[in-house]
């Protein structure tokens, strides 16, 4: 059975603009919309649901099962990336393989037993929150975003190159073991039909460049970041920053 796919995805930026402006929390937002809208109007049952967790500003997103085509993390992390970017800012995704599975049965019993049904422990007049879930799906995606280059880019392991769906614009990296897709060009029927059913939003590839050029004028992010997200977008116009 092939293994569960995970996708790694959080904003960009979020820690350096956190202190300075509300659009980065905006873009937060969008990807737990995003996330919701597609979990509900895409993959609503078995054997096709999909499972998300927030990790700080990201989320991992499992899928039920695994498949020997990536069309569909694929598809929803392109979709993901898309409808944060059109309103200003941008996030960064992997995708990974392994197992996923509740992990709470494994807590020390004084903290299964104050365990409150809504997953809440309490410390006296505080409180506990615990990340309930694990696997190698998610270790395995947080992987390749560390050997990915710097930028707002979707990356996958080398080793599943010939997995992702035919469409894919994909900038292969050997030296770290990773590749990139044009997640602003690629063209994927999936990806067009995750947009219309969940209503989510769809700028093209020219109005991601330019909101691409107006964020790195209004935020200059470093040039590594911004070389990086350029050739990953398959951008290759406008202000190189600073």
């Amino acid at each position: 059975m092939q293994p569960r796919w995970a996708i790694y995805i959080d904003i960009e930026g979020f820690r350096a603009l956190y202190s300075r402006e509300n659009n980065i929390l905006v873009a937060l937002c969008d990807l737990m919309e995003g996330i919701f809208l597609i979990g509900r109007e895409c993959y609503p049952a078995a054997p096709d649901r999909i499972f998300a967790h927030q990790t700080g500003d990201g989320f991992v997103i499992v899928g039920e099962f695994g498949a020997e085509s990536l069309s569909v993390p694929v598809s929803i992390a392109i979709a993901l990336l898309r409808h944060i970017a059109a309103r200003g800012r941008f996030a960064k995704a992997a995708i990974g393989e392994g197992d996923f599975a509740d992990i709470s049965g494994c807590y020390p019993k004084a903290l299964r037993d104050a365990r409150e049904p809504n997953g809440i422990i309490r410390m006296g007049g505080g409180i506990m929150h615990l990340f309930p879930v694990m696997g190698t799906a998610f270790i395995d995606a947080v992987a390749v975003m560390k050997n990915s280059p710097s930028g707002a880019i979707l990356s996958v392991s080398l080793a599943n190159v010939s997995r992702l769906p035919h469409g894919c614009k994909v900038r292969e990296f050997p030296a770290n073991g990773v590749a990139t897709i044009d997640w602003a060009n690629s063209s994927l029927p999936g990806v067009a039909a995750l947009q219309a059913r969940a209503n989510l939003s769809q700028p093209t590839a020219a109005e991601i460049e330019s909101i691409f050029n107006k964020y790195i004028a209004d935020q200059t992010p470093p040039c590594k970041w911004v070389a990086g997200s350029r050739e990953a977008m398959g951008l290759t116009r406008g202000q190189t920053g600073t």
